[in-house]
């Protein structure tokens, strides 16, 4: 993996290494980060903070078998204790973005498809925002993220198989739902 070899030297006090780090994961950190913290002046800070701290400590920094869960893990941990105590963290803005690909189709159908599209977004929006501030931010770390269960449960500071019964519920109310 590319990704934990730039790791290796960027432990090493490789430079160029550090700046391809931070171009390779910057976009997914910053759309993770302004889940957390609707902020972006907040969220860019946070990640530029936590990537000053990897190339300060860099001689300090141990060994990952996952460098996106590491450093999404450090970033949520830096907008957390970035927020004052007296602001409530609003997990997630709950937009969804959604990729439509185009095939060769008549107009008409594809103006009908890509309504439905929409409909289907909206309702898929509302529903996403009836779940919990914690079953929404693991429900989006699973299915948009790609992490393992183990993973969440370590990055929402809880063991797997609350992970699983967080994100097992969070489907189960979207399911009752849309029925």
């Amino acid at each position: 993996m590319i990704d934990l070899h730039i790791w290796s030297r960027v432990r090493e006090g490789d430079y160029e290494a550090f700046e391809q780090l931070y171009d390779l994961f910057f976009d997914s950190l910053y759309a993770y980060g302004i889940k957390l913290c609707k902020n972006s002046d907040q969220v860019e800070d946070a990640i530029h903070d936590m990537f000053l701290d990897i190339w300060k400590y860099h001689d300090k920094l141990s060994e990952t078998t996952s460098v996106k869960f590491y450093l999404f893990r450090s970033l949520r941990r830096k907008i957390h204790k970035n927020i004052k105590s007296d602001e409530k963290v609003s997990i997630f803005n709950k937009d969804v973005t959604h990729v439509y690909e185009v095939e060769d189709q008549s107009f008409d159908t594809l103006i009908i498809q890509s309504e439905e599209k929409a409909e289907k977004s909206v309702l898929l929006k509302k529903n996403l925002a009836s779940l919990s501030k914690r079953q929404y931010e693991a429900v989006m770390l699973k299915f948009y993220s790609n992490f393992s269960y183990k993973e969440i449960g370590s990055m929402m500071d809880m063991n797997e198989q609350s992970a699983r019964n967080l994100i097992g519920r969070g489907l189960e109310k979207l399911k009752g739902l849309f029925s």
